[in-house]
């Protein structure tokens, strides 16, 4: 099972619950919700990836019932600059043989 595979069915749950009656349901690997605009129904696609090198963020304020809190007078998360994510000794030898390989 790819990494974070379980981590992403428990978010779709928590999408799924979220949008309730607006949940359309996951295809080919995208989550689709109904959202409104303009007063027309529209789609909206949410692709869901676990990254190699994950960022930091500051916590973003939850409610007393422990959900989180996206009310517009809620505080803003600062997101912290991730480590620069490094190519490994193993991933370069990857790329040197595919290229040998190709003819390259």
């Amino acid at each position: 099972m790819a990494k974070g595979a379980i981590g992403k069915q428990e978010v779709i749950s928590r999408i799924a619950k979220a949008f309730g009656d607006d949940y359309i349901g996951e295809i080919d690997k995208k989550v689709y919700v109904w959202a409104n605009e303009n007063g027309e129904r529209v789609q909206i696609a949410l692709a869901l990836t676990c990254p190699k090198v994950p960022v930091a963020t500051e916590i973003m304020p939850q409610t007393n019932t422990g959900d989180w809190d996206f009310s517009d007078d809620a505080a803003t998360p600062t997101v912290v600059t991730a480590a620069k994510a490094e190519i490994t000794d193993e991933e370069r030898q990857k790329v040197a043989d595919l290229m040998a390989k190709l003819g390259l």
